[in-house]
C-alpha cells in the first residue's frame, strides 16, 4: 500500500514539476484551440457510493475520504491519468485511464477507461468552469460495470501552463456483472481534487 501511495505522489510531483518548469505557451489559456491538458484526476476527495447486486438483491453503501487508491472503496473513485485536446476554443475531446494491480492475500487487477467531451467556460483570468461528460468502463477481476459519467470541474489557473481541478463527479453504472449476478452502481464525489498541466 505504501508503494502505491509513493507512486501516486511521485506522479503528482512529476506533473507539478513539468508544469512549473515548462515554458508556458505564454498568453494562451488552457482551453484555447490546439491546447492539450494532461492531468491526474480524482486524486483526493470525499466519495459516496451504492452498489446493487441481483441476485440476491443486496445493496451496499459506503462513504470514504482519502488519497488516490488508498482511500477509494468504489473503483469509480480511483485516481487516473487523463488527457484532453481542445479541438476548437473551449471544446475538448479526451478521456482518462487507470490501471492497478495488488498482490498478496487480496490479489486483484483492474483497469478503468473513460472517454468524454467537455466545454470550458472562462469565469475570469484565473478561474474556469469545465463540465465534462462521457462513459466509463471498469473491469476488476470478476466484476465489471458500464456507466454514464459527468464531472463539474472548476479549474484554478494562477499561472499559465498548470491548474488545480476541484469539483463534483457523478457516475451512474447502469449495467454490469459481479460473478454470475447483475450489478449497478451510483457514485458521487465531492469535492474531487486533481492537478493538470497544459501545453
Amino acid at each position: 500500500m505504501l508503494q502505491r501511495i509513493a507512486r501516486l505522489w511521485l506522479a503528482i510531483l512529476t506533473v507539478c514539476t513539468l508544469c512549473l518548469t515548462a515554458s508556458p505557451s505564454s498568453a494562451q489559456d488552457f482551453y484555447d484551440s490546439g491546447q492539450v491538458s494532461v492531468a491526474i484526476e480524482r486524486g483526493f476527495g470525499i466519495h459516496y457510493s451504492t452498489r446493487t447486486v441481483d441476485p440476491p438483491d443486496d445493496e451496499f453503501a459506503y462513504t470514504s475520504i482519502g488519497l488516490g487508491w488508498a482511500g477509494a472503496i468504489s473503483a469509480f473513485h480511483h485516481s487516473r491519468a487523463a488527457i484532453d485536446f481542445f479541438v476548437v476554443d473551449q471544446l475538448s475531446l479526451g478521456g482518462s485511464i487507470g490501471f492497478f494491480t495488488q498482490s498478496g492475500d487480496a490479489e486483484t487487477n483492474g483497469f478503468i477507461i473513460s472517454p468524454r467531451v467537455g466545454y470550458a467556460i472562462p469565469l475570469n483570468r484565473t478561474f474556469s468552469f469545465w463540465p465534462r461528460g462521457g462513459i466509463t468502463y471498469i473491469d476488476i477481476d470478476n466484476s465489471n460495470v458500464l456507466a454514464l459519467s459527468g464531472e463539474a470541474m472548476f479549474v484554478a489557473s494562477p499561472r499559465p501552463g498548470w491548474g488545480i481541478l476541484l469539483g463534483l463527479t457523478l457516475d451512474l453504472g447502469f449495467t454490469g456483472e459481479q460473478g454470475d449476478s447483475d450489478a449497478t452502481e451510483f457514485a458521487l464525489g465531492f469535492p474531487s481534487v486533481g492537478i493538470m498541466g497544459t501545453f
